[in-house]
């Protein structure tokens, strides 16, 4: 009788089938769509490689090894949204692979391993549609999962090796990924340990583990040393304290604007001379910190946060399926069902959940949002496969109908969230929208230069004017300092103006709030753009 896991030649079929779906769909649709803002980060970064100019590639704020993979494309003249769009593919395709290859380590059958390829299709199409590094982020840990979760990790020296390399590659992808990696990999290796019975097996486990973590330290060393050089300080990532910093007491961090001065605080230059906008690293602007321990208030400020954020992450679980909770807490029971001394050896129910517990936890300090967690969406995926496994062997499953339906539910419950909000996205898409009034921009008014704009603050955090003008610099060619400042004065707008060289000023709203000021420079497209005007300093009416 062949093993639930066994692979063959027809057990393929579903795989490949899942990938040339994923390609087609991928292909076909949404292809100005995935110009994300902060995709036009990296490519900017990458452009500084291809250029020679690694003082500035070098960046403490955003990971490096999205900008590499950029390199190659931008080397060979692709054009910056065939290179996105092809990396997507390769994410996806890897992504369906590894999930694939993963769901083996759940010791679930080969029916419900494909199942469980149905609702990928959908959720990485949507993934595709949101930041590239998190769809990269998730890429690789699916394969240092694959590599760490496995019953024979003891006993290869080769395990330990990828997974200090695949956690390097996690680092590069985000900064989240060191932290995540040190202390996933060090609890891991602990459960090898306890789950090991004889003396040579736990001494392999902790030769694997100093391997793990001295190939990790050598490889993300190289890069932590770069930054820290750069920056005249120890330091893996300049992302994590900008963030906390954000959450400050009297900051306000539960806008849409999430408390970071560079949306409210007035013009920022860009950090370097190559840069189009402060984001390219906003080390530079946020440079005050707090600590929760500074005073009695700040401390119940960092609590109220956390348990804020507790709350946020039931409710980012539910967005992948309503399912979610259900799943962690039988998993939960599952381990308590076992004798207290097995519970250990049923990995494939004790490894996702700490996981999953463990990837979470380390957001919760921090700001979240569902696409920090596409990993636990995954994990939920293939724990709800095994229930269904679970399910399936006892007396009360074993009528088909009752299997069918079951199976019908679940994939329904991983499938529309995504599904629907991808059909969403195709009809109002940000990058789209400002992809296509930059190429016109351009073409028609060839504007180029130093540029600012108003502060347009609405309810979607991405159709602000912020967002929409520094989406445009970019396709521009051309530096956003930012917007300006609330209620500020026509002489405090006149001179920041002149300080920072700015050519023109972006005005998105309506007109009838345009200042006297502004009502002084040529408004260069006649109208002709709804919700926007653009004025050219330098020219009087």
């Amino acid at each position: 009788m062949n093993s639930p896991t066994a692979t063959n030649k027809s057990s393929l079929i579903p795989l490949f089938i899942t990938m040339t779906i994923y390609t087609g769909v991928s292909i076909s649709f949404f292809y100005y769509e995935r110009l994300t803002g902060d995709a036009t980060l990296y490519l900017s970064i990458a452009e500084k490689y291809v250029r020679g100019d690694f003082t500035n590639a070098i960046n403490g704020y955003w990971g490096p090894l999205l900008s590499w993979l950029l390199i190659p494309f931008l080397y060979l003249n692709v054009t910056h949204v065939s290179a996105i769009n092809a990396l997507n593919l390769i994410f996806g395709i890897l992504t369906i692979t590894g999930v694939w290859i993963f769901s083996s380590r759940f010791e679930i059958n080969e029916r419900i391993r494909n199942l469980l390829l149905v609702p990928l299709v959908p959720i990485l199409i949507f993934i595709s549609l949101i930041e590239p590094m998190d769809f990269l982020l998730l890429c690789i840990l699916v394969y240092y999962f694959i590599v760490v979760f496995s019953k024979d990790y003891p006993a290869r020296l080769s395990s330990a090796v990828f997974s200090g390399v695949l956690g390097a590659f996690a680092y590069f992808s985000k900064p989240f990924g060191l932290p995540f990696f040190i202390s996933h990999f060090v609890l891991i290796n602990i459960c090898h340990y306890m789950r090991n019975a004889s003396k040579k097996q736990k001494s392999n486990v902790v030769r694997n583990a100093l391997v793990g973590l001295v190939v990790f330290s050598l490889i993300s060393g190289i890069w932590i040393g770069l930054i820290s050089y750069k920056y005249g300080r120890f330091t893996f990532s300049n992302m994590g304290r900008g963030v906390f910093a954000s959450l400050a007491p009297g900051s306000e961090h539960e806008t849409l604007e999430k408390g970071d001065p560079i949306f409210f605080q007035g013009f920022f230059e860009p950090p370097n001379d190559t840069a189009f906008v402060i984001y390219e690293d906003p080390s530079f602007a946020r440079e005050k910190t707090w600590s929760p321990l500074e005073s009695r208030s700040s401390f119940e400020h960092f609590i109220t946060n956390l348990s804020k954020n507790v709350f946020e992450g039931f409710r980012i679980y539910e967005s992948y399926t309503r399912l979610s909770i259900a799943i962690v807490i039988a998993f939960i029971l599952l381990i308590f069902a076992q004798p207290r001394n097995q519970r250990l050896s049923r990995s494939e129910i004790v490894y996702p959940l700490l996981t999953i517990l463990l990837y979470t936890g380390g957001y919760v300090p921090f700001h979240f949002e569902a696409r920090y967690l596409w990993i636990v969406n995954i994990l939920l995926l293939l724990m709800g496969g095994k229930l269904l496994n679970e399910l399936f062997e006892h007396e009360f499953f074993k009528k088909d109908v009752l299997k069918n339906i079951l199976m019908l539910f679940f994939l329904a419950s991983f499938i529309m969230t995504p599904l629907k909000s991808s059909i969403e996205m195709s009809g109002n898409n940000i990058n789209k929208e400002m992809y296509v009034l930059g190429t016109e921009l351009s073409g028609r008014y060839d504007i180029r230069g130093n540029i600012a704009s108003n502060r347009k603050k609405v309810h979607t955090s991405t159709h602000d004017s912020w967002h929409q003008t520094f989406r445009l610099a970019y396709w521009l060619k051309s530096r956003y300092y930012g917007q300006a400042r609330e209620n500020i004065s026509d002489e405090e707008l006149h001179n920041e103006l002149r300080t920072h060289d700015i050519d023109y000023y972006f005005y998105w709203g309506d007109s009838s709030g345009v200042s006297e000021l502004l009502s002084q420079y040529r408004e260069i497209t006649g109208g002709a753009i709804p919700d926007l005007k653009v004025y050219s300093v330098h020219e009087k009416k």
